[in-house]
């Protein structure tokens, strides 16, 4: 009898279709099979999670009717990464990250169940929402870094910028379906629906993750304590300069580029007389953007032009913002919305791939710890400035300090390290 020589992953057409050569280069990430579990299982949790987003934003308006309030939920929930995210990455370099992110993902579960009860049992007040999203906030800052960092063990270096731009695809695809839904569901089960569905879509992920197979292998022991191995981590970004200036763009975009986002509820409500359907439509407009953008980032993911790209896009990024600032037709509003999701998405895979390349692998969970530092952590200053400036000024007016701040920062950047078109 002929010996089968087929391999466990040749059997099935579909596993074939990923294995082989059928598969498109924008897709080629998903030819690693931990990947491959880990993408689709994520798709699965995101949408849930964008459903929550849109409900929590607009729950939070409804209560209290204080745009500085819509700033400040959002600014709790990401604060924690301030203070939680260097830590975090000492810790993605000395354990099993699979693991790791499997109880984070049981936490934030039970978390968005919780919320569901309060909202179901009619007792929910901005009290709870502040405190639920606190302690999401912190379970997301822990898990930031080992999230970020477990990418190059699932596909391997080759592919990761390819395959930061799929999970930033599916990031994206999911704020496209997930406020959709939520549009819809709002009117039909109100918030607490849209709860219980995100704590029922985290099993997706928890299931997808116990398969995958990665092999851990324990630093070495050592004495350091965790202070010592997180000043050996910001010592390692302080001394390469490509790494400090791009953590320098990213924590400005995350401050004052995606201001906007808080924000939604309220250019919806107050600046272009639509209500949650309304909502929904411009959330899914901006998903479809940002899907578009990191497509088109995975295509190209060999390019040698990542430095000019990213250049590029962040002055395009601040331009955009401006235009947002100053746009009073919903239609218009939306396609500005598509563009800049398609910068916004462009601009911030494009830094979190040439980022995790240039890190050695026994420093990338500090160094991406760093990453979420700047990105997360710095957020909640930004979204509450937006929210002060919104009850102010209106929203409009966020948008347009956030795009000057955007442009004028990207100026000084290209004038100290012009270096960076380069990369």
């Amino acid at each position: 009898m002929a010996e089968d020589r087929r391999t466990p992953e040749s059997g099935s057409p579909l596993t074939r279709f990923f294995t082989g050569g059928i598969l498109p280069r924008t897709f080629a990430a998903l030819r690693s099979r931990n990947f491959r579990l880990y993408w689709f299982g994520n798709s699965v949790s995101l949408i849930g999670t964008w459903m929550q987003n849109v409900a929590r934003g607009w729950l939070v308006l409804q209560l209290t009717n204080s745009p500085l309030l819509v700033g400040l939920e959002t600014s709790i929930t990401w604060l924690p990464a301030l203070f939680i995210s260097l830590p975090a990455g000492v810790i993605a370099d000395r354990y099993n990250k699979r693991n790791l992110m499997v109880i984070a993902q049981a936490l934030l579960a039970a978390l968005a169940l919780a919320l569901a009860i309060l909202y179901w049992t009619g007792v929910i007040r901005i009290g709870h929402i502040l405190v639920i999203s606190a302690l999401t906030g912190i379970i997301a800052a822990a898990s930031s870094p080992v999230r970020l960092a477990i990418v190059p063990e699932l596909v391997g270096r080759n592919n990761v910028l390819n395959a930061v731009a799929l999970n930033s695809a599916v990031f994206n695809a999911a704020r496209i379906i997930g406020p959709s839904i939520a549009g819809v569901a709002l009117g039909v089960i109100g918030a607490g629906g849209c709860f219980a569905i995100n704590s029922a879509s985290f099993l997706a992920i928890i299931i997808a993750l116990a398969f995958v197979r990665l092999e851990h292998a324990p630093p070495a022991p050592t004495d350091e304590s965790i202070w010592r191995r997180i000043g050996a981590g910001l010592r390692y970004v302080g001394r390469h300069r490509d790494i400090r200036v791009l953590m320098v763009m990213i924590a400005v975009f995350s401050s004052f580029g995606i201001v906007y986002l808080p924000l939604m509820p309220v250019f919806a409500r107050d600046v272009f007389g639509a209500g949650p359907g309304g909502y929904g439509v411009m959330m899914a407009s901006l998903g479809v953007g940002a899907l578009t953008g990191v497509l088109v980032l995975a295509t190209i993911s060999r390019t040698r032009h990542r430095g000019r790209i990213l250049v590029t896009g962040t002055a395009l990024l601040g331009t955009l913002l401006l235009v947002y600032g100053l746009v009073r037709d919903f239609r218009t509003g939306l396609l500005v919305l598509a563009a800049l999701g398609f910068c916004q998405s462009s601009v911030a895979s494009l830094t979190n791939s040439i980022i995790q390349e240039l890190a050695p692998d026994e420093f990338r969970g500090r160094v991406m710890s760093v990453f979420a530092l700047s990105f997360n952590g710095i957020y909640p200053f930004g979204s509450f400035l937006a929210g002060a400036i919104a009850q102010r000024f209106g929203a409009p007016v966020s948008a347009l300090v956030g795009g000057c701040a955007v442009l004028v920062s990207l100026a000084v950047v290209n004038l100290v390290h012009p270096a960076i078109r380069r990369l």
